[in-house]
């Protein structure tokens, strides 16, 4: 309790400065969670689709395929050993699929049924770079009006993925290093306002921690209270936009994002806080204070 409270009395004898390192480290940790949440929604819409059908085979409209068809294009796609799923969409399933994704719209209903709809047979391989050549099969079945291809789509979310952590890593090293610097200033101006002190300290045998100690805990608080902060005003921004984006991302289970998540990037973030807090003041108590 007596090194909380030497650490209050530190604070509030410079409150500007606490406010200026509280802030850049809020920014800091702000800039943590945002780059956190976008590589989680990353990750999971890449595990999406490539959980969903990677290679989709459209037959001619109204037209189903016999038990015998299906069978024979099975056992072509097998025979390569690279294929992880079948799934074979009749025109009936493909008109009540239709019918569920457009309920709220009664105009659309009434214009399609099974008659128009195509018979399709969705795939999807252990690897993509196995999907050419399950794909080359299909091409090559009678009946076949349209082939949809999806590793297009999978490795430009990939890239984008690569991006989005490279820039974030930048960005994050960046206003870590940042905030370190801040929080050394800060302490060490905190050190120079309290020289004279300091040096009764020393004149009646203070130890070196005892003295260091109340510098190194203001330090790991502001570090503290911003990744805290941060978190916060995260979670809140997620919590708001989480209507507009659920309806953005449709049939993605991306949302809503797991509480055990949330806690354990808090749980990070205050980690880091306290770890950047006591680097940037054990930085400045050993350069400033001379003992």
């Amino acid at each position: 309790m007596n090194i909380l409270q030497k650490t209050y009395k530190q604070a509030r004898r410079s409150p500007f400065q606490g406010l200026a390192a509280v802030m850049i480290t809020t920014l800091t940790f702000l800039v943590i969670s945002v780059f956190s949440l976008i590589s989680y929604g990353s990750i999971k819409i890449l595990e999406y689709f490539e959980s969903a059908p990677q290679v989709i085979a459209f037959f001619e409209p109204g037209k189903d395929l016999t038990e015998v068809e299906i069978a024979n294009i099975r056992a072509q796609l097998d025979k390569t050993g690279k294929l992880k799923d079948f799934r074979y969409v009749s025109t009936n399933e493909a008109e009540a699929i239709y019918k569920e994704k457009n309920k709220d719209n009664p105009l659309l209903l009434e214009l399609v049924d099974a008659s128009i709809l195509p018979a399709s047979i969705e795939i999807s391989a252990g690897e993509l770079k196995n999907l050419v050549e399950l794909k080359g099969v299909l091409e090559t079945q009678e009946g076949v009006d349209d082939v949809v291809y999806y590793e297009d789509i999978v490795n430009s979310l990939s890239s984008w993925i690569n991006s989005v952590k490279i820039m974030g890593g930048a960005a994050i090293a960046y206003l870590v290093i940042e905030s370190v610097l801040v929080i050394l200033v800060i302490i060490a101006l905190q050190i120079a306002a309290r020289r004279e002190e300091i040096e009764i300290l020393k004149l009646i045998g203070a130890t070196t921690w005892f003295i260091r100690q109340p510098f190194v805990v203001t330090g790991m608080a502001y570090g503290l209270i911003g990744g805290f902060l941060a978190w916060s005003v995260s979670y809140l921004m997620l919590l708001y936009s989480t209507p507009f984006l659920a309806n953005w991302l449709q049939d993605i289970p991306l949302l809503p994002v797991s509480f055990w998540f949330m806690l354990a990037l808090l749980a990070g973030e205050l980690v880091l806080g306290i770890l950047i807090g006591a680097v940037g003041s054990l930085i400045a108590t050993r350069r400033f204070l001379k003992i």
